[in-house]
């Protein structure tokens, strides 16, 4: 009986620290990234381990560490919301959604690329309709 237990103890901190390791914090992402790298090493989190939240803080790191870039912290923010989506978390993802639209109605939108916006409203709507549907069930 000990032995079972000492055996369960030993799996559940083996499963909390493993999961623990996965998602870098920020201080552990080198600082002489480039912008495309933290993208890119973003994107091989999703594509090879369908790992959204270290996805989400190479993003964040990005934005963080670049906050002049306003191009790129657009698309971050959209890569982060989009996350938001794909996790089911419809709030966050369109409160983000909603704040990167409202971007291009400022004075910056004539230097921002159009893809973020149009992504944006395309997601934001099937977010609506999904909420839609679920209010009707």
């Amino acid at each position: 009986m000990k032995h079972g237990i000492a055996v369960l103890i030993i799996l559940t901190i083996t499963v909390f620290f493993s999961s623990c390791v996965g998602v870098p914090a920020p201080e552990d992402i080198p600082a002489d990234l480039s912008p495309m790298e933290y993208f890119q090493r973003a994107q091989e989190a999703v594509a090879q381990r369908n790992d959204y939240d270290t996805a989400m803080v190479y993003y964040q790191t990005f934005k963080e560490r670049f906050p002049e870039d306003l191009q790129e912290n657009v698309e971050a923010d959209y890569e982060i919301a989009f996350l938001h989506y794909k996790k089911g978390e419809y709030t966050a993802a369109k409160a983000m959604f909603n704040e990167i639209i409202a971007r291009y109605e400022t004075e910056q939108a004539s230097r921002l690329k159009e893809w973020p916006l149009i992504l944006s409203r395309k997601v934001l709507a099937k977010i609506e309709t999904l909420e839609v549907l679920t209010e009707a069930e």
